[in-house]
């Protein structure tokens, strides 16, 4: 059975799992070294390398007309690292504007008792969050730290704190999206 192919071009051929776990092994450390220096957090960096490689396995017939498979990797990495820097960006920018959105006061009786339940659903899933996130969401929304001073204070990285509050802000979402939905449209 084959497995890759150095020729006086770049070109490696991904035929079997030995061929795949050759180009794995060859790249996975500066790849992972590349996406950390992108996205500020070897976790994530892990992550992202890890779905590109499987993305190659996945494709990899498809894959044949490549001639550098390191500028193709890289490519793939960097827009990859790209993507979810741009997913981080939005929910963070969204995350404050839903904060904003819900601690805007109205005059109107209707919608005060639903903003109200809307107050007591939010405070209910934030008391089910670990202490660390609550932590997390005291400092960014009640004090209004920014990511760097959250993250000097509790002794992490700024791109964590995002992290967090990303996941922090799917889960509220899920829990009191409908409620929060029909208040936003109110307002």
């Amino acid at each position: 059975m084959r497995s890759i192919l150095f020729g006086s071009s770049k070109r490696i051929e991904i035929i079997d799992h030995k061929s795949f776990s050759r180009i794995y092994d060859l790249f996975w450390s500066t790849s992972v070294d590349f996406v950390s220096k992108l996205v500020k957090n070897r976790e994530e960096a892990e992550n992202i390398t890890q779905d590109v490689f499987v993305q190659v396995w996945e494709k990899r017939e498809t894959l044949a007309s490549i001639e550098d498979i390191k500028n193709f990797l890289f490519i793939c990495l960097r827009n990859k690292a790209f993507n979810y820097l741009r997913e981080i960006k939005k929910c963070a920018q969204g995350n404050e504007t839903l904060w904003h959105d819900l601690h805007v006061q109205s005059n109107e009786p209707e919608q005060a008792e639903l903003q109200e339940r809307n107050f007591e659903k939010l405070e209910v899933a934030i008391s089910e969050l670990s202490s660390h996130k609550q932590k997390i969401v005291n400092l960014k929304f009640d004090e209004n730290k920014s990511y760097q001073e959250i993250g000097d204070l509790l002794s992490i990285s700024s791109n964590t704190v995002k992290n967090h509050l990303v996941q922090i802000k799917k889960l509220l979402r899920s829990e009191i999206l409908g409620s929060i939905v029909l208040l936003l449209s109110i307002q």
